[in-house]
């Protein structure tokens, strides 16, 4: 279904048009205006694809008002509506691009068959766009986290990116690098598959939860920029852009210096800024301890989106006493955030450190999210998890109840609602649901799994096991 704008202060002339359309049963909904001004403004609001123009209207000629649609959609069809046809006027359609004109009083025949023809080459253009979509997406890759994070550190050789790119059609080593904010992940394909600026650049990015790194490929790098400058500038997104690369190995930079425009894109709530007007301007250890209180403050908050933001500043800042940090930011974290599972931190590569810092930060900020909805159930979820660690030891409820700082009566209540069970009968369940496993595996002695499942005697383990199960545990190892 398309759209039709009738502007013609003959009332009478538009209400003929309507019902040709009607009875025609054309895909075309009709609004019509009854001068200039009101067609160049129900235009802007209901983007038609055809607009029929009368010439001689109140407040704003059909001409003037063609003039304004054009400038603000150059691909909706114009047709004007006149008395009658002079060399001057076709010259002034012609200059506004308009697609034909029909001579008033209109005849029935022509109006339909013109509209045949325009809906016919509409048809044709919609189809142009979904080839040009399906153009877009054949050379748009989403590139996987550990090839964007390995080729950001430049742990990648020139060679090694040009056989990744060539792979996949991608032969060019020049363009740019833009890290944009405002889109889901989910969004990203379709916001680059429909956006038509887009289409003279070959683009790898690499998607997450709180940005989108973009790197275009072309040779008309300048004048793509500025085009996205003036087409996103009123936007809701946000976007920096880095140094220019002339060759594959200068991609790492691109990448870092887009991050870093972005990043006080940000910070000075604008759309679209560049590397060359986004320097740094406090001292890095008057940044660093700034940006770092900050991350710990979005992170308690639960605000993964913010904490992220803010790591990305930090790594850009200090990339290479990232491992120093990250020892006191896990600290913090972790004495805020109880029940949160500790890894160790990674001290072979800033790849692996930021890596490690966004997974602490999605993990933390969800963690606070569930506990304003349920204080207790990462605490339970703690319990299995301990006793899968620990099933090899004595484990009483005292002692549990002391790990998740709660009375011991309180806990007993709590075990029930979220285990089940009394801690006890979960434990035993834990305790015999492993020892099956084992005893099913073959490999171990009936001694061995009462030992690795916190029994110290074989024979009270053997009863217990037959109690529960209905069999002894050797039955199993004949």
């Amino acid at each position: 279904m398309y759209t039709l704008l009738i502007a013609d202060d003959e009332v009478l002339e538009g209400d003929a048009i309507e019902l040709l359309v009607t009875r025609a049963k054309l895909p075309l909904r009709v609004i019509k205006a009854h001068n200039g001004v009101e067609a160049v403004n129900l235009a802007a609001l209901h983007k038609p694809e055809i607009v029929f123009l009368d010439i001689q209207m109140p407040a704003m000629d059909g001409i003037e008002a063609g003039t304004l649609i054009r400038q603000a959609d150059p691909f909706c069809e114009i047709v004007f509506l006149t008395a009658w046809s002079t060399f001057d006027f076709a010259q002034q359609a012609i200059r506004i691009g308009a697609r034909e004109y029909l001579v008033k009083p209109v005849q029935h025949q022509e109006v339909y068959a013109l509209l045949n023809r325009l809906l016919s080459a509409l048809d044709e253009r919609k189809e142009e766009k979904q080839r040009h979509k399906e153009e877009i997406l054949s050379t748009f890759t989403l590139v996987s986290r550990e090839f964007f994070a390995a080729m950001k550190y430049g742990r990648l050789s020139e060679e090694q990116m040009a056989s990744y790119f060539t792979a996949l059609g991608i032969t060019t080593s020049e363009g740019a690098a833009l890290v944009i904010g405002g889109l889901a992940e989910e969004e990203v394909t379709s916001f680059f598959a429909n956006e038509r600026i887009w289409q003279r650049a070959d683009l790898s990015c690499f998607p997450s939860p709180d940005r989108t790194t973009a790197i275009l490929f072309t040779t008309q790098v300048s004048k793509i920029l500025e085009e996205i400058y003036e087409r996103f500038l009123t936007t809701s997104l946000t976007i920096g852009v880095g140094t220019l690369f002339s060759s594959l190995e200068e991609i790492p930079r691109a990448i870092a210096t887009a991050s870093i425009a972005y990043s006080h894109a940000t910070a000075q709530s604008v759309g679209f800024l560049r590397y060359s007007d986004a320097l740094p301007t406090l001292p890095v250890r008057e940044k660093q301890e700034e940006l770092s209180q900050k991350l710990l403050e979005a992170t308690f908050d639960g605000d993964t989106r913010e904490a992220r933001q803010i790591a990305h500043e930090l790594i850009d800042l200090i990339p290479d006493t990232l491992l120093s940090l990250l020892t006191v930011l896990t600290y913090e974290v972790h004495k805020h955030i109880p029940f949160l599972q500790r890894l160790p931190i990674p001290n072979t590569s800033v790849m692996e450190q930021e890596m490690y810092l966004m997974d602490l930060i999605d993990h933390a900020t969800e963690a606070v999210i569930i506990d304003r909805r349920d204080r207790h159930e990462r605490a339970f979820a703690y319990v299995g998890r301990y006793l899968e660690e620990h099933l090899d030891q004595s484990i009483t409820p005292d002692e549990m109840a002391r790990r998740l700082d709660l009375n011991l009566k309180y806990f007993g209540k709590l075990c029930k609602e979220y285990l089940g069970s009394t801690f006890s009968e979960y434990l035993t369940k834990v305790r015999m649901e492993k020892a099956l496993a084992l005893l099913k595996e073959g490999d171990h002695t009936v001694k061995s799994v009462a030992e690795s499942t916190g029994y110290g005697e074989a024979n009270y383990f053997s009863r217990v096991f037959r109690q529960y199960y209905g069999y002894t545990p050797s039955s199993l190892l004949e």
